[in-house]
């Protein structure tokens, strides 16, 4: 196994100088040194932290085969990844916060996966093996999820003030807001109705598409992929497209129905909308859970079948006592992804309301997250709201597991 430390002795001679700037920010040195002398502080906290990395390097490269000296370069890039943790903590609540830091938390992980495949104890060296392949998937999360994950509970009990980039504590009057806000309960209860209608339609249409494409049929690799399409097509074309066909003038669907007699319905209006998005969501991701449902039941063992078809059970009786208590995990798992995406709705509502919808007739709860942040400013009550849906879908989604292990005993 190549040692990383070699690699991070490369990258490390690319920061000796910027990296204080970009670590510590120009505010937070602000209230320690006059001006014309923090940009002194900040080389040296650059070339201090810079060199660090250096002898970490250089340690790696000469002492690659120590196991004492690989046990104490893990406890120093350990410190390390401390120091960063606090330092980011200081930079943010003094007001000089920089988020591309926060890539530098990866920095003393990958040093300590170095050091660790280093030593001599086959188990940490093979620990740190394993851990070095789900690292970047790990450091990914930590970095672009947990942490503003993090940030945004600490501020949702903050106030944000962008004209001297301020933070003051609130404690609780971002959540006690949500009682007087009109639009909140109405978000919440779009969200709620969008779920209710998008989980089981989607559910049932991936079922029945991978039930129909199990079969052996000529073609049907080309039908899988026509069902699949517009999972991995374009959001924005699919959404015209969809608009095109719903659109009250020329849209087949009112054409059609102007044909019956009936008066052109505006899908794109009260009390429709919501139902409209809901059936292009499930139309949209139906061939994804197909392919989902088609694993599951390529897997369900052929004799189950035969022995059932023996004893002259019909087709219906098949599904009912084999192929739907075998797909009862992948069930499971579909259920909870399909909450978890209806009720993070965001892109489909914006494009097909065109962004244009006034009041609560289309406003989701991430929409309205979306408006507070972006259009009002307020990145605390925005936090604070998001965190409400956190807990919602967490809420949820613990329910659902103890409803499959109650059903599982």
């Amino acid at each position: 196994m190549i040692a990383l430390p070699e690699l991070m002795y490369v990258l490390s001679l690319f920061r000796i100088v910027d990296f204080g700037r970009l670590m510590f920010g120009i505010p937070w040195l602000e209230a320690m040194v006059s001006y014309g002398t923090r940009y002194m502080y900040v080389v040296m906290f650059g070339a201090i932290l810079g060199g660090l990395y250096l002898l970490l390097g250089v340690l790696g490269l000469v002492f690659s085969n120590s196991e004492k000296m690989a046990k104490w370069l893990a406890i120093l890039c350990a410190g390390i990844f401390v120091f960063h943790i606090v330092t980011l903590a200081s930079a943010f609540f003094s007001g000089g916060f920089t988020y591309v830091s926060v890539f530098f938390l990866a920095v003393p992980v990958i040093y300590f996966l170095g050091a660790a495949q280093n030593a001599r104890n086959k188990k940490l060296r093979n620990s740190a093996i394993a851990y070095s392949f789900i690292a970047p998937n790990l450091i990914g999360f930590g970095i672009f999820t947990l942490i503003p994950m993090a940030f945004a509970l600490i501020l949702s009990f903050m106030q944000w003030e962008l004209s001297d980039n301020s933070f003051m504590f609130v404690g609780l009057d971002n959540f006690k807001r949500m009682a007087t806000d009109h639009l909140f309960l109405p978000s919440l209860r779009n969200t709620a109705i969008f779920t209710i209608i998008t989980v089981p339609l989607t559910m049932a249409l991936a079922l029945c598409l991978a039930l129909l494409l199990n079969n052996k049929l000529k073609g049907r690799a080309i039908f899988r992929g026509v069902m699949f399409f517009p999972y991995v097509a374009s959001l924005i074309a699919m959404a015209a497209v969809w608009n095109q066909i719903f659109h009250p003038s020329w849209g087949p669907v009112n054409q059609f129905l102007n044909w019956l007699g009936m008066d052109s319905v505006q899908f794109t209006t009260s009390p429709w909308i919501i139902p409209n998005i809901a059936f292009f969501t499930a139309w949209r991701n139906m061939g994804y859970f197909m392919i989902i449902y088609l694993a599951g039941l390529q897997s369900i063992p052929t004799e189950l079948y035969e022995a059932a078809s023996i004893d002259g059970a019909s087709s219906f009786k098949r599904f009912i006592y084999i192929t739907w208590p075998q797909l009862r995990f992948v069930t499971f798992f579909v259920s909870v992804m399909l909450t978890i995406i209806c009720f993070r709705v965001f892109d489909q509502v914006i494009i097909i309301t065109n962004n244009d919808v006034p009041g609560s007739a289309a406003t989701t709860l991430v929409v309205h997250i979306f408006r507070i942040a972006f259009r009002s400013w307020d990145f605390g009550y925005a936090s604070s709201v998001a965190m409400v849906l956190l807990s919602i879908v967490l809420t949820i989604t613990i329910i659902q597991f103890l409803i499959q292990r109650r059903i599982e005993r």
